[in-house]
This record gives structure tokens, C-alpha cells and sequence, in this order.
């Protein structure tokens, strides 16, 4: 008799050569190992499949699907949600990896509260190039304590903050997830974070304000491509506010505050860039006359001074999350973050 899988790990790849070994290693290494770690490779060019079947060879836990041509990462993701057999899923980044414990937690955590419908921690952002964590997200925890989320308190607190949930620090329960109808393609690149919103809204969360995983950032990753590109921005800013909008498990006044934080964000990565993009700032972060004004007189100023006033602006104007629970976070983590840095140090010394 066959024992039932409890986790599932679907992990896309496209061209990641360089990094899926890590990721891999991380997965494997993980003290509640996953039952099936399913790596579907979207028409790789570079040498991924040779890394991916080395592991395989030493790993029956790994299971290989591969696309005849590339589908994109949403579709990649959907393919292997499919083929999942676990009680909870797992969706990796083949750039990522995930800390030690993380499954473990996440598993006790969701069996104990076998409501929710997703389990979510904090993860540490580190840079590509340096290979060093510098920051951690959630920007604002849910709670301060490890816990429960309840529906109702996702409500309230989606009034003054957001993207507590991240992916690559989450599992999820599959049959949430199915009966949300898995990831939705036309979101592109922001499809997993709906979906986490969504189970939130449905069924809560469990919340644990410990590093779960690693979130290695990129300058030219495709969140930023899209953020940088106007185009891409305006239909991004139209569409998931009006899918948001025709989905009965988020509130009426959801759309139009995810709409602004959107502005918002999109707006302070612009603004880091240089030389400033003012088609950008003006055709996002202006919804009026009298702001498009506005900013354009700033725009005259020091460029230096006109970045950091059109974001107070912008931040004024748009009130994307509570400053209070950003500065509350902030004070909460700080002795995690650096217990973290520690820590990564560390094993990153002794794995050279």
C-alpha cells in the first residue's frame, strides 16, 4: 500500500543552470523532506537538464517533466500543480532556496490548524552579485508573534498593508489551492500573489516572523522588467484591479487600494533609477490635473531633492500601506535580521 505524500515541491526552470543546484541541495536538505520534488524545465538552453539529472540520479524524489517548447512561468508552475499528489504544495524558485526548518514548521503549523489554508513565514532578501542578505520581507508582518490569521483579520489589515504572503516562504494546502482554481495566467508575473490573497481571504493563514527562505534579487528580473515598462505597468494597473474586482472573495475596496499601492511601487523603483523616467512618474503616479502640475514643478528642482519629495508625494497622496506598521515591523525584526546574517554567514563559509 502506497503511504499518501504530504509535500509537494513543484520547481520551473528556465535557464537557471547556475542556480538550481542550490536550490536543489536546499530542498533536499530540508529535516521534513518533501515526498516529490517535481522540476519541469521550460525548453532550457543552457545546460539545466545535465545539473537537474545529476541530482536526480542520487534523488528518487525528483521527478523530471519537461516543456517541448517554453510556456512562461505560470503555466510551468500549473503543469506541475497537476501533477502533485501531497497534502501541501510547495512552489519553488529555481534562484531561491529555502532555510533549514522551513518545511518542518510549516507542516506541524498547518496540521495543527488544519483550516488554514496556507502557512507563510518571512524571507530574507540577498543580492545576486554579492551574495549577501541586506533586507528582510514582509515589509509588515501580519502579527508580531507566530499565529493564526483569521478571514475576518485579513479583512482588516488589507486596509493599511499588504504582501505579507510570499511565495517562496509559503506552503499551501492543494486542495485550497485547486478550489481557488490554481494560478490564473492572465496575472502574469503577480498570478502567485493573487492566489495567496485569495486562499487568505478564504480560508487564513498562519503567520511565523522567522526567515523561512531566501529571496534573491535581481536587477533585471521580470517583477522589475514589468515595473520599469510603461506599457506593461498601465495594462498591469487595469487588469488585476478589474479581476480583483470580479472576484467575490475580495472585499468591493480592495481593487482600488491594490491599485494605488501598485502606483506606488511601481513609482519608488522608477524614481531609483537613473536618468529619472519622468514619462513614467507623470503617467503613473499622477491621477489628476493639479498632480500632474505638481509634479512637474518638482521635476524642475535638484534631481536629488526631486526624487525624495515626489515619493513623499506620491506617498501623501496614495497612502500605499500604514508608515506606523512599517516602523513597528521594522523595530520587530531587527534582531532577527541580524541573528540571520550571522547565521548565513556562517554557512556560507563552511560550504566553500
Amino acid at each position: 500500500m502506497t503511504t499518501p505524500a504530504v509535500l509537494s515541491v513543484v520547481l520551473p526552470n528556465f535557464n537557471h543552470a547556475r542556480w538550481i543546484g542550490r536550490a536543489l541541495k536546499a530542498l533536499l536538505a530540508q529535516e521534513h523532506a518533501p515526498d516529490e520534488i517535481i522540476v519541469i524545465d521550460d525548453a532550457s538552453t543552457d545546460d539545466s537538464i545535465a545539473v537537474i539529472e545529476r541530482f536526480a540520479a542520487d534523488s528518487p524524489s525528483i521527478n523530471l517533466l519537461r516543456n517541448a517548447s517554453n510556456l512562461g512561468v505560470i503555466q510551468t508552475l500549473e503543469r506541475g500543480l497537476r501533477a502533485t499528489r501531497g497534502r501541501y504544495v510547495y512552489f519553488a524558485a529555481a534562484d531561491d532556496f529555502v532555510l533549514p526548518g522551513f518545511f518542518e514548521t510549516a507542516v506541524r503549523r498547518l496540521d495543527a490548524n488544519p483550516d488554514l489554508g496556507l502557512f507563510c513565514g518571512a524571507a530574507v532578501l540577498v543580492n545576486s552579485r554579492t551574495n549577501r542578505p541586506f533586507a528582510t520581507r514582509p515589509a509588515v508582518w501580519p502579527r508580531m508573534d507566530a499565529g493564526r490569521v483569521d478571514p475576518a483579520r485579513v479583512r482588516q489589515l488589507l486596509r493599511t498593508s499588504d504582501n505579507w504572503i510570499l511565495t517562496g516562504s509559503s506552503l499551501l494546502r492543494r486542495e485550497c489551492v485547486i478550489w481557488a482554481g490554481g494560478l490564473d495566467d492572465r496575472l502574469g508575473p503577480f498570478a502567485d500573489g493573487m492566489l495567496g490573497r485569495k486562499l487568505a481571504l478564504k480560508f487564513g493563514f498562519f503567520f511565523e516572523p522567522k526567515p523561512m527562505a531566501t529571496w534573491v534579487i535581481f536587477s533585471d528580473s521580470q517583477s522589475r522588467r514589468t515595473a520599469f515598462d510603461l506599457k506593461k505597468t498601465r495594462h498591469f494597473l487595469e487588469a488585476v484591479p478589474a479581476w480583483l474586482a470580479a472576484d467575490p472573495v475580495f472585499p468591493a475596496w480592495y481593487a482600488n487600494i491594490f491599485r494605488n499601492r501598485s502606483r506606488f511601487s511601481a513609482c519608488r523603483l522608477v524614481l531609483q533609477k537613473h536618468p529619472l523616467d519622468r514619462e513614467f512618474i507623470l503617467a503613473v503616479g499622477a491621477r489628476s490635473a493639479a498632480e500632474f502640475a505638481a509634479i512637474t514643478r518638482i521635476m524642475a528642482l535638484r534631481d536629488g531633492a526631486a526624487r525624495m519629495i515626489i515619493l513623499a508625494l506620491l506617498w501623501y497622496r496614495l497612502r500605499p500601506i500604514s508608515l506606523t506598521a512599517v516602523l513597528r515591523t521594522t523595530l520587530a525584526s531587527r534582531i532577527t535580521r541580524l541573528a540571520f546574517g550571522l547565521r548565513f554567514r556562517h554557512t556560507q563559509k563552511s560550504e566553500r
